[in-house]
């Protein structure tokens, strides 16, 4: 809460915040922050969505704070909350275990180790959509083929690439024969798996996703398998954050089978310049409301006693683990120091 009260304003003010939803409460919470930007997603996203339902809980629980909620993603929300022009951010723990040891989105000369942990929401996992009556089975049969994998420096592309990695494989090796690993949006890419433009879309991805729950309703789809060595050989290089995960029968119209891949959590996190008492709230406002909260999206059903405290890698805030502690919640340890 170091910046001005101009640039605080402005802050508030690129996101989904609108005069009409601001509400002034006639008593006065000194403890409380005059602002609370909250980092989500592109529009229409599940992390725009999240969000949002976010900011409006945070309204009521903080009603004399401007409440803001920012366009990000995974990776921008970390550097946002840390570098404090954002106070919380949804994010997963592969991308965090990544920043807090200098690898993107953050850099060698300046890891992002000062954020902490307040509530796991949902689990993703790396997921490659294809036709369900398509002749591709495993990541070799890619070769030849149109693929998305989203934009150079994404998540999901530098996912992709270490996959392709420990396949022995690189893009150029897709792109023979005619292949063409396409940089475009999720949007894009959801599109053209639609409409048979793309053979393939490979992203680090909630499970199952509402677009490509949307997408079989033109064609059914399915989840490529990562083969049992793979997928530790990925862990052992790349593993940061992930675990390996079964994507079950059913998930997609087209998924006949169960899968193996490697997933991650994603959760709600601020920086530790927060103070105790506003995480405290924060953490206690969701959990008190969980009912409401998780009508937001249906992804948020994933959090119960079991899940909130795991899994995020990164330290919990002492705010957040006071809570938790009263609760009787388990809580991790955390993996990063």
């Amino acid at each position: 809460m170091t910046h001005t009260l101009r640039h605080r304003i402005a802050m508030a003010a690129t996101g989904v915040l609108a005069a009409a939803s601001i509400t002034f409460a006639t008593a006065s919470y000194a403890d409380d922050p005059d602002f609370l930007n909250i980092g989500g997603g592109p529009s229409g996203g599940t992390f725009n969505v999240v969000a949002t339902g976010l900011g409006d809980l945070m309204r009521q629980t903080f009603p004399d704070s401007i409440i803001g909620v920012q366009p990000g993603g995974s990776g921008p929300n970390l550097l946002r909350v840390s570098a404090g022009d954002a106070d919380l951010g949804i994010t997963s723990a592969s991308n965090a275990a990544d920043a807090w040891a200098g690898l993107d989105p953050a850099t060698p000369d300046n890891p992002i180790q000062n954020v902490r942990g307040l509530m796991t929401f949902f689990p993703s996992a790396i997921q490659i959509w294809v036709d369900a009556k398509s002749d591709i089975q495993s990541i070799e049969d890619l070769v030849g083929k149109q693929i998305s994998a989203g934009q150079p420096g994404q998540t999901s592309w530098n996912a992709f690439n270490n996959l392709l990695t420990v396949h022995g494989m690189t893009i150029d090796d897709l792109e023979a024969d005619g292949g063409k690993v396409h940089h475009l949006s999720w949007k894009e890419s959801q599109n053209g798996l639609r409409n048979g433009q793309l053979d393939a879309v490979m992203w680090v991805a909630l499970y199952p996703h509402s677009t490509v729950l949307a997408t079989e309703a033109a064609r059914e789809l399915r989840v490529l398998e990562i083969a049992d060595d793979k997928a530790d050989a990925y862990l052992a290089e790349y593993g940061g954050g992930f675990e390996k995960v079964t994507l079950p029968v059913g998930l997609y119209k087209g998924q006949a089978e169960p899968v193996t891949s490697v997933g991650t959590k994603t959760f709600l996190f601020a920086s530790d310049a927060m103070s105790d008492d506003t995480a405290y709230k924060v953490t206690s406002s969701i959990w008190n409301n969980l009912d409401k909260f998780q009508k937001t999206h249906a992804l948020l059903q994933y959090i119960d006693a079991d899940t909130a405290g795991r899994g995020m890698l990164v330290p919990i805030h002492p705010g957040a683990a006071r809570f938790y502690e009263e609760q009787g919640i388990e809580m991790d340890k955390a993996a990063l120091k």
